[in-house]
């Protein structure tokens, strides 16, 4: 079998299969779906790896490690398929679908096992020591994709806040110089960046296809991660049938965010402060300690005179 392989393998270099346009297209056909709100395609990833230019073997055992990685998905991540595809749009991961997030936690969950037992067995040389650097390997690179979701929703939600205040009081000038709600989100969307930027200019491509506005912006309220952001979107929601002026509204909404954000900012402070104080102790205390007690035991162990 591995002479096999091998006289295959160096086929396979001397004369390369021909390669099909399935392959080639099919990320400007996830872009395609993304820009008319359905998302990536699921079938992405069996579309990439499976695909003719794959080695055979790969395409014939692709259903069992699709089988794995699902299985270890559900273990390490408590939800659903939908609610997977709703924190990946939270931490920004637009061109990822669940599918390639749990091919991810497997290729790492794989390598940690193999890097622990190949320790295990070859320095440790015991049962023991190998269950111990599997469990020491393999738990950190099953969770390591997790991890890396949950902080990248984090550092999006902080991009968020900031962005909240300026979007609204960006809204609120083109509102009062006579622009109605969607004509200042577009204008606001043509010139600005950033996740709330996206997030509107999603909502205007929903519209674009005929939803309408109210519906689009609840949309966004209840699938936007950050709540002030949701906020936002539920005032433009609000204004979007009628059409008054919400300027104030918005106004008022940026105040806001802002003096939170400035509360955030001085806690943040105050902890980053105290934390500096730990490291100093740590660093000048048994200094100090040593040049007090360098000399008691010559006072004490010296002759009385």
């Amino acid at each position: 079998m591995l002479a096999a392989a091998t006289v295959a393998q160096a086929c396979r270099l001397v004369v390369p299969p021909r390669r099909r346009l399935e392959g080639r297209l099919g990320p400007y056909r996830s872009l395609a779906r993304s820009r008319l709100g359905t998302g990536p395609a699921d079938g992405s990833v069996a579309a990439l790896v499976m695909g003719p230019e794959r080695p055979i073997v790969l395409r014939v055992f692709w259903p069992s490690i699709e089988g794995v990685a699902a299985r270890l998905g559900r273990l390490l991540d408590t939800g659903s398929h939908a609610e997977l595809s709703l924190r990946l749009r939270h931490a920004g991961f637009v061109d990822r679908d669940p599918g390639q997030h749990r091919m991810r936690q497997l290729g790492w969950t794989t390598l940690g096992l193999t890097v622990g037992g190949s320790i295990g067995v070859s320095v440790l040389r015991s049962a023991t020591g190998t269950a111990l650097m599997l469990i020491a390997f393999g738990f950190p690179g099953a969770t390591l994709a997790r991890n890396r979701l949950e902080s990248a929703i984090d550092a999006r939600r902080a991009v968020m806040r900031n962005e909240v205040c300026t979007v609204a009081q960006l809204l609120a000038v083109h509102l009062r110089t006579g622009h109605g709600p969607v004509q200042a989100v577009r204008s606001v969307c043509r010139r600005g960046g950033g996740p709330v930027v996206a997030e509107m200019t999603d909502a205007l491509s929903w519209m674009t296809g005929g939803v309408a506005p109210q519906e689009a912006y609840e949309r966004l309220a209840s699938d936007t991660a950050e709540p002030a952001a949701a906020r936002l979107y539920r005032l433009l929601a609000a204004a979007a049938p009628g059409g008054g002026d919400i300027s104030s509204s918005l106004m008022a909404i940026g105040a806001d965010h802002r003096s939170q954000r400035r509360d955030e900012l001085a806690r943040l402070a105050v902890k980053r402060r105290t934390a500096m104080v730990v490291p100093l102790l740590l660093g000048i205390a048994p200094v100090m300690i040593l040049f007090v007690g360098a000399p008691l035991p010559s006072m004490i162990l010296s002759p009385i005179r």
